[in-house]
């Protein structure tokens, strides 16, 4: 059987999220975007709109945003059962600091292997997985006594290994 290359290339892709951009319609103006690695890598989010555990989490993610602007955050929507004018109206209200998603078919929730909302992933420039799990170590991002997300950016950002690679994800399971 012959497989032409941009059949393999497209499998490639498809397979693994480590790839340089991360695409999809941008849920804020309704345009196609292409979102290219930062300088230190990238950080992909999957939320949702009626989680209260996405919910909770909106203040440290929109703080993170502006803390570390060396990385490229996209943010995610991949919940099926969210229409797209609620999650638009919803998302553009909760003004994060980065573009979100729609995650079309949620091609992209099963590329990351995303589980539930919030369920964040640190990519090196190069693509590799450097951190998969939660945002913090608690369902509710305001009471949460540990960082997780922020730890990882910080060793990151002074050139150190991720301390925790992974982590337990808390959330609402995402709707496929």
């Amino acid at each position: 059987m012959r497989i032409s290359l941009l059949t393999l290339a497209l499998l490639c892709a498809i397979a693994s999220p480590a790839h340089a951009a991360i695409s999809g319609l941008d849920l804020l103006n309704g345009r196609p975007l292409s979102v290219e690695n930062g300088k230190r890598g990238s950080v992909v989010i999957f939320l949702s709109v009626k989680c209260p555990c996405s919910n909770t989490h909106l203040s440290r993610i929109r703080q993170l945003v502006k803390d570390f602007p060396a990385f490229a955050f996209v943010l995610v929507h991949s919940n099926t059962d969210e229409p797209l004018p609620e999650a638009a109206a919803y998302f553009r209200k909760a003004d994060l600091g980065a573009p979100v998603i729609q995650d079309e078919k949620s091609r992209l929730a099963d590329q990351f292997k995303a589980l539930k909302t919030p369920h964040a992933f640190v990519l090196s420039p190069s693509g590799e997985i450097l951190y998969r799990g939660g945002v913090t170590n608690s369902a509710n991002g305001e009471t949460a006594d540990q960082q997780l997300l922020r730890s990882a950016l910080e060793d990151l950002s002074a050139a150190r290994s991720v301390r925790t690679p992974s982590s337990r994800t808390l959330g609402c399971v995402i709707a496929r």
